[in-house]
């Protein structure tokens, strides 16, 4: 599996870089760290053609502008939701976990069932709502990039701005819904799997159990 994890911002958020065999790459939540993303990228001669945010707090996204600036081909993907939250302190807690972020503009804003193409790598696009309104897990193959929506045994917080206990439960059940074997990225902490999850998370259980 191509994939690296960045530990990136002041809460050292799980930023992720995963490329194709032509060398093409997408990022996964910058959150602060732009220059040591980069530099990755071009140890290893990757083209970025993409920076796919899971959702609009600062410590996901603190970094999209400054790694724009550096790969301007690359095209910023959001849930359009959470565009709000881009240059407003306070909704995306930029003020308080990435006062360096600064104001972008997504080249792309996608919805639920949208997909993303980088070289021979598809992204498709779940909404899953409930830690922000405009929440996106993205899912590559086998691979889901949950943001922080499911974490390995826990869930995301829903007491922040935007946060709904009842979407998060919703969308927790729409990812326990999903067949088959799938390895976890979420926004921090350990990578788990979607089996591990679906035995020993409580959150997740009691999602899946709600009609």
């Amino acid at each position: 599996m191509n994939l690296e994890i960045i530990h990136v911002g002041l809460l050292g958020t799980n930023c992720y870089v995963t490329w194709d065999d032509q060398k093409y790459c997408v990022v996964v939540d910058c959150g602060g760290d732009a220059d040591k993303v980069a530099d990755f990228i071009n140890e290893h001669g990757f083209t970025p053609t993409h920076l796919l945010l899971t959702h609009g707090h600062g410590d996901h996204m603190g970094g999209a502008a400054d790694l724009k600036e550096r790969f301007p081909q690359m095209q910023i993907v959001l849930g359009q939701k959470d565009l709000e939250m881009i240059g407003d302190g306070e909704k995306s807690m930029s003020n308080a976990v990435a006062p360096y972020a600064r104001p972008f503009t997504p080249d792309v804003l996608v919805k639920d069932g949208d997909r993303i193409q980088s070289g021979s790598m598809e992204f498709v696009v779940m909404e899953t709502p409930g830690h922000t309104p405009g929440g996106i897990s993205y899912i590559k193959g086998n691979e889901i990039y949950c943001g922080d929506t499911l974490f390995q045994g826990s869930m995301g917080r829903t007491d922040l701005y935007g946060g709904d206990d009842a979407a998060m439960f919703s969308s927790l059940k729409r990812l326990g819904s999903l067949q088959g074997y799938y390895k976890v990225f979420p926004g921090h902490g350990s990578a788990t799997n979607l089996e591990d999850e679906k035995l020993a998370n409580p959150f997740l259980k009691r999602a899946i159990q709600m009609d």
